[in-house]
């Protein structure tokens, strides 16, 4: 139950802030595994006039802008015409085709795009294609001062792999219907509220207080809670710590919902501050909203010995009927177009990392022989795909020589994963040891599907590496030599990658 869990892990400050601001962009190649997506911008119909539709057409991965005029001269799809803006041209390999159809009062627009990145250091080319409806009831006539908000196109990435990138789940409730409208009369829920004020004793130098309470912000039905395990010293206006759902849900979104709070014993007032998104109305609109309320809390309090025939005397104050606290609106600002549910950037995730430098971190490594043979009868050691994508654990490996396959390989056993969302090593491999130059070969299969949970990607590749210990093969106990492998961040090459 979530408010019992958010009393228990407060009450222990256990806690996880509030995300804060969104995670900035990467570069080119970054971006396009990301958000390959495009704008549709400044859409005009001039079809009681010349037959056509124009508007323009943003690639958010590479920036690239171009106006696109479509002359509606036949059924179905119609081939626009693209003028960069800017001077832009597509060169090389790089092309992009926009198309678009207009049946009664609906457009629909399609674009297909090519593209080159330079910026990891070897050029990684990239073709998408996405689609988007929009009803032209929408459109200002021609010459008019007001505009629409731009239509988002989510791509779906053919190359260098096939991809449709999920989209984030975004803070609790923003597209909860009446969000917004919701937002401009804040009013919180306040439930559970607790405080006890416990005197200083002979064994404790100073009071001891403490206090929680839960909320329910009403317009995005966001739960959390507000403690302080321990108010001591002076009675004054005091900072509380306070969390709801984000709590143990790291990197759900670019945006998070914060709360502070304050409590001041002496007079029990109590103030919030809170921040949240709302983006029911018009997600190319997004608004993050920040209001506050204070009030007097109308405690019930009841002062008794702490225990039976105890000199001291503990108060204890409660309100189990639910508070409604009306605030005020301090601040509202809009966000960039659909940027709540924008994909955090993965700048070295698995996906990117397996294609442009895949590498392994080998640790743990671990022989075993036995007296009466001359030859290895087990190898162990543990292995990652580095990334910098945020800590994972390395996965145990085992090669036994009974597992024996043809050619002098070792079929692996592989350990358990932990129920990871993003696995990081690989589901199959086969291993080579020469005992004598302590190299070792592995071939390894694995899967990516940390951009694309529907669609994972499947990697397969080959590596060398030489292990770093001086061990004797010539004891005649059974030994276990534990090294780390030299070389952590050997490169794949050359790997394949199936489709």
């Amino acid at each position: 139950m979530l408010n019992r869990f958010l009393l228990q892990a407060l009450s222990t400050a256990v806690l996880i802030s509030a995300q804060g601001p969104p995670t900035s962009g990467g570069g080119c190649t970054t971006n396009s595994f990301n958000i390959p997506s495009w704008f549709i911008t400044d859409f005009n119909d001039l079809t009681d006039y010349e037959r056509k539709i124009t508007f323009g057409v943003l690639n958010r991965a590479t920036n690239y802008t171009a106006r696109a005029t479509c002359n509606l001269d036949r059924k179905g799809y119609n081939v626009c015409s693209l003028e960069p803006v800017s001077g832009q041209t597509a060169v090389g390999k790089d092309t992009i085709e926009v198309k678009a159809l207009v049946e009664g009062t609906v457009a629909q627009v399609s674009v297909n795009q090519t593209w080159t990145c330079n910026d990891r250091g070897v050029p990684v080319e990239f073709t998408a294609s996405g689609w988007v409806r929009t009803s032209l009831e929408n459109i200002p006539e021609p010459g008019s001062s007001s505009t629409i908000s731009p239509l988002l196109i989510q791509g779906t990435l053919h190359a260098p792999v096939s991809i449709t990138p999920d989209r984030a789940r975004g803070p609790q409730g923003h597209s909860n219907k009446g969000c917004q409208a919701a937002s401009l009369q804040p009013v919180w829920n306040i439930t559970h509220i607790y405080y006890t004020d416990r005197p200083a004793d002979g064994n404790v130098e100073s009071p001891s207080r403490t206090f929680n309470l839960l909320f329910t912000n009403e317009a995005n039905d966001y739960e959390g809670g507000c403690v302080h395990g321990s108010l001591v010293g002076p009675v004054a206006e005091t900072s509380l710590i306070c969390a709801g759902s984000e709590f143990g849900n790291l990197g759900g979104s670019r945006y998070g919902i914060s709360t502070t709070a304050s409590f001041n014993p002496s007079n029990f007032n109590f103030t919030v501050r809170q921040t949240w998104f709302c983006d029911d109305e018009n997600p190319a609109k997004p608004l993050q909203l920040t209001a506050s309320a204070t009030t007097i809390l109308p405690l019930n309090c009841k002062t008794s010995p702490l225990s039976p025939g105890s000199p001291i005397n503990e108060t204890v104050c409660d309100r189990n009927p639910t508070l409604l606290l009306s605030g005020k609106l301090d601040n509202i600002t809009t966000l960039p177009p659909y940027s709540l549910t924008e994909p955090v950037p993965r700048d070295n995730s698995c996906t990117i990392t397996s294609i442009l430098a895949p590498k392994w971190q080998f640790s743990a490594f671990e022989i075993v022989y036995t007296p009466e043979k001359e030859e290895w009868e087990a190898i162990n050691f543990e292995i990652i795909l580095a990334t910098s994508t945020g800590f994972q654990y390395p996965i145990p490996v085992t090669v036994s020589r009974a597992a024996t396959r043809e050619g002098g390989w070792f079929e692996c056993v592989i350990g358990a994963d932990g129920a990871n969302d993003q696995p990081l090593w690989p589901y199959a491999c086969l291993v080579q040891f020469n005992p004598d130059t302590k190299e070792l070969k592995l071939k390894a299969d694995w899967q990516c599907r940390e951009l694309d949970g529907d669609r994972p990607i499947n990697f397969s590749g080959l590596t060398t590496t030489t292990v770093n210990s001086d061990f004797n093969n010539e004891i005649v106990v059974l030994i276990k030599i534990k090294d780390i492998l030299e070389d952590l961040g050997i490169i794949y090459k050359p790997f394949t990658l199936n489709r």
